[in-house]
């Protein structure tokens, strides 16, 4: 992590702390202050495991804890279907050749954080990179 990044952070941190048990004050900051991506705030409003909970029943009554770094990312990447959509209805063939267009696509666009979110995926999965 480099510097900047370190102070990024930590700051954000400091930022999400000061809205403990007011999530509707954050979001609201948020979206007026264009936190979010384009990407990310789609997947939020269109996300169908999240438009089926309602605010207060379906909430976690307790924080989630997690033992690693990794069981994190894995569930809350659950949470965006692009992925299961993309594979919808096509022979694994086809999924092998689009997931790797779509990566040298990422990696074009220097999008590498996304490219290598997509690249552990296709390991995950054993999804053959085609180089």
């Amino acid at each position: 992590m480099s510097m900047e990044n370190e102070e990024l952070y930590k700051n954000l941190v400091i930022l999400l702390k000061m809205f403990k048990n007011r999530p509707y004050h954050l979001a609201k900051y948020l979206i007026e202050n264009s936190a979010l991506k384009e990407d990310f705030a789609r997947n939020i409003s269109e996300n169908g495991k999240l438009k089926g909970m309602s605010e207060e029943s379906d909430a976690p009554k307790q924080p989630i804890y997690f033992l690693d770094i990794a069981k994190m990312n894995e569930h809350y990447s659950s949470f965006s279907e692009e992925i299961k959509n993309f594979e919808k209805g096509k022979t694994p063939e086809e999924i092998e050749s689009e997931f790797n267009k779509k990566l040298d696509g990422l990696i074009l666009s220097e999008k590498y954080e996304e490219a290598s979110r997509l690249r552990d995926y296709m390991e995950k999965n054993k999804i053959k990179r085609i180089k």
